[in-house]
């Protein structure tokens, strides 16, 4: 383990590694010792730790971050789930206590584990503080106030993949946010995020390659003033233009920036998509894809490493899914270059095709492979409040195309498919293969060869405090489906402590056509941050779980009879004050 001086971030982590515990990717805290004064779960927010100074709440003063009581004579400690299904390989901790002075972390370390799902189905949440398989992967480091610290993993454990770590305060105190970074492998045949599976030959398999979860990272951003190049390759569309990439106003003549993607595989590609949704009035003039061969653990340069056009320079649009075809190539690419001209915001970049090593293995004649369909340009702008903050409501609301959705303060909001990828900052689809859902998941079979498992698709978490004596309880709602749309949103709540799970039962009357979800993030004032609302349309074959804290609408059933949901939560029979949150928006 080595400590890293904060001016060598992006040399050290930023340009070889992940954040793999982010909550963007499904990292999640698991268990914790304590968080009486305030929750683990902001551990893993995205943004960096504002400053509640002067702030009190009924336990004393408000920190954005993990703090726990004083007096412990061991160590406090927290569990997490990394993002990837299948864990990543360690590189390096950011442990920061912004805004902790005096009631800061003195010491940490850091330990970590791998579990095969088989383990994880069994362990759950009830992974043990003390078990015998967890590594030190960071040794007893000192803390200062209010600071970022930065660590390279131990020696010798950097080849190895985990899937949870566990982090120690010593003895107690604060700390505001905890950052994981690390390299994702590359998913087996047929597991890629959102693999088109072919059946004939899975060499012709088409997947995103640049996709984070797929192994890919972004080595390198020339200008990310405004927002992160690594966030073009997280998956889903987010949630404003915080979580794209976007630079400077440029003002010479001739000018553009850059990212630099390292593909998850080596690849054939096909087409790109390059998604300036949220972009609305900052959007890049026109953008060019460029692709290159780089085996070198080295980032590679604009004038050293030879580059092929892939997209001559093309022009853009707000807030809009744009497919490209790229240039016909022989060659397996390694990295892939993405430039905006002249500058301003890109949301996500997808590059798909498929894997070089099948193809190069089986000595299949390029010709040979099905041309790949490229899909049509998407307009879906998704206007957010911030796109036009001088806007009167009045102007936010227009006729919609559909009445498919809801209306929050005369302003009406489109429902969307619901998807994993979409849904994942507020929980978890859980779904086989579907039409809204076609892939196949990870399963194993069972029940003697007449069913498939699919696994770990929603995980039960339960973070009330260890006195709350809180248990697990299913429900059944039958709810009255909604007799207009759009629908009128006047109250959203939450269960603070408890994931909560919602699954269409056998449909009453057998009428039933799927339901509303309606969901938002917390905000700085502990209510709903409306700027987050997600309306989501889910069919029959869907449910959906709700994370810890995530703000909800009761369920809206849709079609001409009620529907039965069953509901999974955990309940606090000794505080049932702590149990749900609701307010009227």
């Amino acid at each position: 383990m080595t400590a890293i001086p904060l001016e060598q971030f992006d040399a050290v982590l930023g340009s070889t590694s992940t954040e793999i515990s982010s909550v963007a990717l499904g990292g999640r805290i698991l268990s914790t010792s304590d968080e009486w004064f305030a929750p683990a779960s902001s551990l893993l927010k995205v943004g960096p730790a504002p400053s509640l100074k002067g702030q009190f709440g009924p336990k004393g003063a408000l920190f954005d971050g993990w703090e726990t009581r004083r007096h412990n004579p061991t160590y406090d400690w927290v569990i997490l789930r990394l993002g990837p299904q299948a864990g990543g390989q360690l590189v390096g901790f950011d442990v920061d206590t912004a805004n902790f002075n005096g009631n800061e972390a003195p010491e940490i370390s850091i330990h970590a584990l791998a579990l095969t799902p088989q383990e994880e189905s069994e362990t759950g949440n009830a992974l043990a503080e003390n078990d015998a398989r967890w590594e030190c992967v960071v040794p007893v480091s000192p803390c200062g106030p209010s600071q970022r610290h930065l660590f390279t993993v131990a020696q010798g454990k950097g080849d190895k993949v985990y899937t949870h770590i566990k982090l120690h305060m010593i003895p107690d105190g604060g700390i505001a946010r905890f950052r994981v970074y690390g390299v994702i492998p590359p998913p087996p045949v047929g597991q890629g995020e959102g693999e088109v599976v072919s059946t004939d030959n899975a060499a012709m398999n088409v997947l995103d390659l640049a996709h984070c979860l797929n192994g890919a990272r972004v080595v390198f951003t020339d200008d990310q003033h405004f927002g992160a190049g690594s966030n073009i390759i997280l998956p889903g569309r987010g949630k404003d233009m915080g979580d794209g990439w976007e630079t400077r106003r440029s003002r010479g003549k001739g000018h553009f920036n850059w990212s630099i993607v390292k593909l998850g595989e080596s690849g054939f590609l096909s087409y790109a998509e390059v998604d300036t949704a949220h972009f609305l009035g900052n959007f890049p003039e026109s953008t060019e894809i460029l692709g290159t061969v780089h085996t070198s653990p080295s980032i590679p340069s604009t004038s050293d490493v030879q580059w092929t056009t892939l997209l001559s320079r093309t022009k853009l649009g707000p807030g809009r899914r744009h497919f490209f075809p790229l240039l016909e190539n022989t060659t397996p690419f390694t990295h892939v270059m993405v430039k905006m001209h002249p500058d301003g915001g890109i949301k996500r970049f997808r590059v798909h095709g498929r894997r070089a090593s099948p193809i190069l293995a089986a000595n299949l004649p390029l010709a040979s492979l099905p041309a790949v369909s490229v899909p049509q340009d998407i307009q879906d702008p998704l206007p957010s409040a911030t796109s036009d903050p001088f806007a009167p409501v009045s102007a936010l609301s227009s006729t919609p195309t559909t009445t498919m959705g809801i209306v929050v303060h005369g302003t009406f909001l489109a429902a969307s498919p619901l998807t994993s990828e979409a849904f994942a900052p507020y929980g978890a689809v859980i779904d086989g293969p579907s039409s809204r859902n076609p892939m196949e998941k990870a399963f194993k079979v069972v029940n003697q060869g007449t069913a498939k498992k699919y696994l770990n698709l929603a995980e039960i978490v339960n973070d009330y405090p260890t006195d709350a004596g809180a248990r697990t309880n299913i429900h059944v709602y039958r709810c009255d489906p909604a007799t207009t749309m759009p629908f009128e949103v006047k109250l959203l709540e939450r269960h603070r402590f408890t994931t909560q799970a919602f699954i269409p039962m056998v449909p009453v009357g057998g009428k039933q056509e799927g339901f509303l979800v309606v969901v938002a993030l917390n905000s700085k004032d502990d209510r709903p941050d409306l700027n987050t609302i997600g309306v989501f349309e889910a069919t029959s074959e869907q449910a959906i779980q709700y994370h810890p804290g995530v703000w909800h609408h009761p369920m809206i059933a849709l079609g001409k009879a009620p529907t039965d949901f069953a509901c999974i939560v955990n309940e606090s029979p000794l505080h049932p004050g702590l149990d749900c949150d609701e307010v009227e928006v």
